[in-house]
């Protein structure tokens, strides 16, 4: 079995393909990470306060030359706008307090002072039957996250556009592992497995191995190859994120949208990182085996190619538009390659799938993984007797 897993490797390492995919894909991150770096700070609370001030000194002007142009101080008209004008430089007075408080790194204080302001612009809005439910529902995750961020006492991370180690994690999870690291890894796996057949003929038949034996070597070296690349884009990731800006909080607060009570709570970064973590890893073997069986009946590169990125690229965004699909969206074991969305909540409010959650992927996953383990054996095993049978009676 080891003589079988180190033939499989060397055949891994010396691929030129290989290399070149995990060179592309490590630049592609490279890129990112430098222009998340750069757009992190247009969406900080600071540059949103300060896009504000320009907007609200704009209108306290227009309020002061409409109010020199009234002549009747008692007038409608003039209270409408006086009152109006006294809104707007409150709401200034307030933005430059709270800015103030940040440039000087005094994080409680402004986002305390943040958080009674979103629970203002809540009461407004809350009992409002014009104003859209999403909308409300930003503002609620708003005020929440605030709540949640100022007793920790730390700046503010935007977690969009990452820049902390932990967050990098959380957003490689979430934007680059179900699409271009899945793409990458069903080119990698077609060249592993579909190498195996040339011209028709399967050459494990020529190695003094069994086929279940290299069966198993070819799976075990499939899930070792993706963790190793998985772990180590994961770790490239948080070293980066480190480099920048510091590892991150566990603690940091996360947006959890809960579908069965139709409101947002807020959790840890860490209640979705770790278990997301772990359904990634077990949607991984199951997509090492799916690529292998696809191989095993195909044999030719480009139709096992074609086919895996069909069946499994196209079943991953499918669920975004195919509303069959979405209805047994928690069924497809290559959705919950979007843990983090699924674990947000995000993805389960999107297309409306209750079920989808991290406890349907823990029983479904393993038992696929199960599943499809004992029908690789045994259509090995079989397929190796029924050729043992043929070259008997000859």
């Amino acid at each position: 079995m080891k003589d079988v897993s180190l033939f499989l490797l060397k055949k891994v390492f010396k691929s030129r393909l290989n290399w070149i995919i995990l060179a592309l894909f490590v630049s592609g991150l490279g890129v990112t990470f430098y222009l998340n770096s750069r757009t992190a700070n247009s969406y900080s609370l600071e540059s949103e306060l300060e896009t504000s001030l320009v907007k609200n000194e704009r209108i306290i002007n227009e309020y002061e030359e409409k109010l020199s142009q009234i002549s009747d101080t008692n007038s409608e008209e003039y209270q409408i706008a006086k009152n109006n004008l006294d809104g707007q430089k409150n709401l200034s007075t307030q933005q430059t307090e709270i800015l103030t408080l940040l440039k000087e790194g005094r994080w409680k204080e402004a986002y305390y002072l943040q958080w009674q302001d979103e629970e203002k612009e809540y009461e407004m809005i809350s009992n409002n039957p014009t104003i859209s439910s999403d909308f409300k529902m930003a503002v609620d995750r708003q005020r929440k996250i605030y709540q949640a961020l100022y007793p920790l006492n730390i700046k503010a991370h935007t977690l969009e556009f990452p820049t902390h180690g932990i967050d990098q994690i959380i957003w490689i999870l979430e934007a680059i592992i179900p699409s271009l690291f899945v793409i990458a890894i069903i080119f990698m796996l077609t060249q592993l497995f579909a190498e195996r057949y040339q011209n028709h003929l399967d050459t494990a038949q020529l190695y003094p191995f069994s086929k279940v034996a290299f069966a198993v070597s070819s799976l075990g070296v499939g899930v070792g190859y993706v963790t190793v690349l998985f772990i180590g884009i994961s770790g490239f990731s948080f070293l980066v994120g480190s480099l920048i800006s510091g590892f991150g909080q566990l603690d940091y607060p996360y947006p959890i949208y809960s579908l069965v009570n139709q409101e947002v709570t807020i959790g840890k970064i860490q209640d979705v990182l770790f278990p997301s973590l772990l359904l990634t890893f077990l949607a991984f073997i199951v997509i090492v085996e799916v690529v292998y069986l696809i191989a095993y009946f195909f044999k030719q590169k480009m139709p096992v190619l074609f086919l895996s990125l069909i069946g499994i690229v196209g079943l991953l965004f499918g669920i975004q538009t195919i509303q069959p699909l979405q209805k047994i969206a928690h069924l497809i074991p290559f959705t919950y390659l979007r843990s983090v969305e699924i674990l947000s909540g995000r993805l389960p409010k999107q297309i409306d799938n209750v079920n989808l959650n991290w406890s349907m992927g823990m029983v479904l996953l393993p038992c696929l993984i199960i599943l499809l383990l004992v029908g690789i054996l045994f259509i090995e095993r079989w397929g190796s007797s029924r050729k043992k049978e043929v070259f008997n009676r000859f």
